[in-house]
């Protein structure tokens, strides 16, 4: 045993069992371990020395690193009473038997709304510090604990491993359980966030007990509301604010603990710290980044002790930003075009073309560049983008998105259609529906698995929307979604009107660039397919945010070079509105203009592709006749075919 004197009012004295962990295997100084605990703790270094730690001191216990998040994060929820300290330790044990499944049921507390990520900070109080407390507790966790966010940020993809005792197939591929561009994609992340969502609430209510009596109720509230924020990345804002919040960018935040303290720590949003890092389980066989494309650009997968950005040993948040502006308005636009037009569900929610190519887009084409802005860091290639907190808030809003258009769009549910590309459990060319398993999460202890069916209502999952709390009118609905999406893009969403809204016609022309791409056609020297972007400009080839007026993006795969064929439109009416409003052009020459000024470029991490490595895509310019909208609760109606414009 070894014993830590930890002083606050009164001397304690924690036991906490000797577990052989080497705290600088871990990527751990001794000095870091001491500020943490004289910041978060409020512990006289000089005494806390004088129990006998060194700074050559090689042994620690796997529970004080664990409880200091294994890279300085604070986690004082430490009691004056002992008891209390023991039993939060005892928590985290292995869940799961012989015989019983980790049921996943989600968060408790009936339906609570997720909160976009902004508007949970400006609110601050309990739920914003219970947040952030349980975000970095749960980063904390053993790694070999099966509801460890390690362990269930790796379902996603590596380590190419059976989670909950769920099988994969023999020989397996290196690929996770997520089934990109297939008929389940949008679906499957539900029960993958509220199985996310059920353990931060879980985290965070162990949490809340240890505030003291005067804030304990409130705390507990809080915890019982507790949901995943999601973070909207078409939102309308201001210029001088990022598009990927301070929230998340910043590298440290400040907490309020159950003790009385307040302090700043290592933000828990900014990244995760692998403890240790496994080259066993992460490693270059899942990350099409090794290739890129000109064969060079590192693996990021086989060297980082953390999570990154943008950048390879260091997130660029520069760089990221700038990637996150390319083809904002774009994305806006064509968002509130997914949003406003009927479809099939199954052509909505994954950029599998089983029902028809669908005219107006689908949400994972559209998810697709906020993945590759990240590149080359841990967001990009699937095999480890659940592992960056950001992974989390980003598929909160692409599920917020599907329920705003099924709310909307009620009377269509997935279909069936043969699998493309197999899985960890899929394989290539298996039937598909509403009731195939969404492996590997169970409903119950028993094994029965979630599936499309079971998951259709959310609120039975336990939570909801801020725009569908209350069960509003769709007319309701629409206006929200008019006045979110269908406005300017760097105004605030209250000073924004939607662009057809002033003297409208009651007819008009929309201009839209049909790109199609090979999901994963790029090579990247090995056995799969690297990501790339395609970008699209008006008459300027730069990299700079203010020249791309459109981006389609592929992620690429690990384990496939099969050339499936995505439809991608971008709405064009933001760039054409700017160049009508410079006099660039006038509204009867925009096909014209379009066609002499549009053009397009492959690129990733800002360095340009050849064309000639990807013959299959194909960009060509279309139009469409609009019927627009006269009022703020009915959306524009798209009327006929497409007309095409040739390709460019």
């Amino acid at each position: 045993m070894v014993a830590f004197a930890l002083q606050e009012q009164k001397q304690h004295i924690i036991f906490l069992e000797h577990a052989n962990a080497t705290i600088l295997a871990e990527g751990i100084s001794i000095s870091k371990i001491c500020v943490a605990i004289h910041v978060n703790f409020h512990v006289d270094l000089a005494s806390f020395l004088g129990t006998g730690l060194t700074a050559t001191m090689k042994t620690s216990t796997l529970s004080v690193a664990s409880l200091l998040v294994a890279n300085s994060y604070g986690s004082p929820f430490l009691s004056s009473d002992v008891s209390v300290n023991s039993q939060n330790f005892r928590s985290f044990v292995k869940r799961q038997g012989p015989g019983s499944y980790y049921a996943i049921t989600g968060a408790k507390g009936g339906v609570q709304p997720r909160i976009e990520i902004r508007e949970l900070e400006k609110a601050g109080g309990e739920m914003w510090n219970l947040f952030l407390l349980a975000i970095a507790e749960f980063k904390a966790m053993d790694q070999d604990i099966i509801d460890s966010y390690y362990q269930i940020a790796g379902i996603h993809g590596m380590p190419w491993e059976n989670w909950d005792g769920v099988e994969g197939l023999n020989p397996s591929p290196n690929s996770g359980y997520c089934p990109h561009n297939q008929l389940l994609f949008g679906i499957w992340h539900r029960p993958f966030l509220i199985l996310f969502e059920q353990k931060l609430q879980e985290v965070a209510t162990k949490i809340a007990d240890t505030f003291p009596t005067a804030t304990r109720t409130k705390y507990q509230e809080a915890a019982s509301k507790l949901r995943i924020p999601f973070w909207d990345w078409a939102k309308a804002i201001p210029t001088d604010q990022p598009i990927l919040p301070n929230s998340i960018s910043n590298e440290t935040a400040t907490v309020s603990f159950p003790n009385g303290t307040t302090a700043s720590i290592d933000n828990p949003l900014y990244e995760y710290r692998f403890h240790p890092l496994d080259h066993s389980q992460i490693n270059g066989t899942g990350c099409t980044l090794g290739a890129g494309p000109s064969g060079g650009l590192p693996q990021v997968c086989d060297n980082s002790l953390m999570t990154v950005r943008a950048d390879v040993s260091a997130s660029n948040y520069g760089n990221l930003e700038g990637n996150l502006r390319r083809g904002h308005a774009s994305r806006r636009t064509s968002l509130y075009n997914l949003l406003s037009q009927p479809q099939t569900f199954t052509q909505m929610t994954s950029a599998d073309a089983c029902d028809g190519v669908s005219r107006v887009g689908n949400i994972e084409a559209i998810h697709n560049p906020i993945h590759n802005a990240f590149f080359p860091g841990h967001m990009s290639p699937a095999s480890v983008s659940a592992y960056d907190p950001v992974f989390w808030l980003h598929h909160a809003n692409v599920d917020r998105q599907i329920a705003l258009w099924q709310t909307i769009f009620p009377e269509t549910y997935l279909g069936s259609c043969a699998a493309g590309l197999g899985t960890w459990t899929i394989e290539s060319g298996q039937l598909l529906d509403a009731e195939s398993p969404l492996t590997p999460f169970h409903r119950n202890a028993q094994g029965d698995f979630w599936t499309a069916t079971t998951s259709r209502n959310f609120t039975n999952m336990g939570y909801t929307y801020p725009e569908l709390v209350d069960n509003p009118s769709n007319a309701t609905i629409v206006a929200a979604i008019k006045t979110q999406y269908s406005g300017p893009p760097d105004v605030p969403v209250e000073n924004s009107r939607a662009r057809t809204q002033t003297s409208s016609p009651s007819k008009k022309e929309l201009f839209l660039a049909q790109v199609k791409l090979p999901s994963y056609g790029l090579d990247d020297g090995r056995a799969g397919s690297a990501p790339y972007n395609v970008l699209l400009s008006l008459g300027k080839s730069s990299n700079s945010a203010e020249d791309i007026v459109g981006i389609a993006s592929a992620l690429g795969n690990a384990n496939s070079k099969n050339d499936k064929i995505t439809t991608v439109p971008i709405d064009l009416s933001s760039a054409l509105d700017k160049a009508i409003a410079s006099g660039a052009t006038t509204a009867d020459k925009a096909q014209e203009y379009l066609k002499t000024n549009l053009h397009y470029r492959l690129e990733l991490g800002g360095e340009e592709i050849a064309k000639e490595k990807l013959p299959a895509l194909k960009v060509s310019l279309v139009s469409i006749e609009v019927e627009v909208a006269q009022s703020d609760d009915t959306f524009d109606r798209w009327v006929g075919d497409f007309k095409e414009h040739g390709t460019i």
